[in-house]
């Protein structure tokens, strides 16, 4: 009798300013461990240089972005996204939990919401790392560009979007046929 890999246990939640600790967790040590099979160590270095949990906690107070927060009960915060308006800011996933489904599960749960707010459209900046996943996901490149890291480096990185139309006529569909 064969078994298939058995999936953690997590539920996603709406992220809050108590959260800032294990979003700061989460994010340094997925850019830390992930990144550098794709950016050199000084890139790595530079992208989590200056990064607090303070940023979180201003992010969602005085920039309006929502988070929403993948929670396993012995781990505490294993993932998350942040998004505001038509744009995903953000995904990070503990690597522990990569490849679980945890990023597909909060960036379903962000496009609908966005998708609900009457956006057509979901936009993101992609680092090379989540170039593939996001392709994968239907999302396709717009621009290929460089972002300035906050220790002053400059990062390649991936403009990309994916119509938000399709997903819901597909689901209209579905439903009527």
């Amino acid at each position: 009798m064969a078994f298939g890999k058995l999936m953690p246990r997590y539920r996603l939640r709406p992220g809050k300013p108590s959260d800032a600790q294990g979003l700061f967790a989460v994010h340094d040590r997925a850019v830390r461990e992930l990144a550098r099979g794709v950016y050199s160590d000084s890139q790595v270095e530079s992208w989590v240089q200056g990064n607090s949990p303070e940023r979180y906690v201003a992010a969602m107070r005085e920039d309006g972005e929502l988070f929403l927060v993948a929670v396993a009960r012995l781990r505490g915060i294993v993932g998350f996204c942040a998004y505001k308006g038509e744009e995903v800011r953000s995904l990070y996933i503990d690597p522990d939990w990569s490849r679980l489904g945890v990023g597909t599960s909060l960036l379903q749960r962000a496009e609908a919401a966005i998708a609900g707010a009457g956006h057509a459209k979901v936009v993101i900046g992609a680092s090379l790392v989540g170039l593939p996943f996001y392709e994968s996901r239907g999302y396709r490149v717009i621009r290929h560009r460089h972002w300035r890291s906050r220790g002053g480096l400059m990062i390649p990185a991936a403009d990309m979007e994916k119509p938000l139309q399709e997903a819901s006529l597909c689901d209209q569909a579905r439903q009527t046929g």
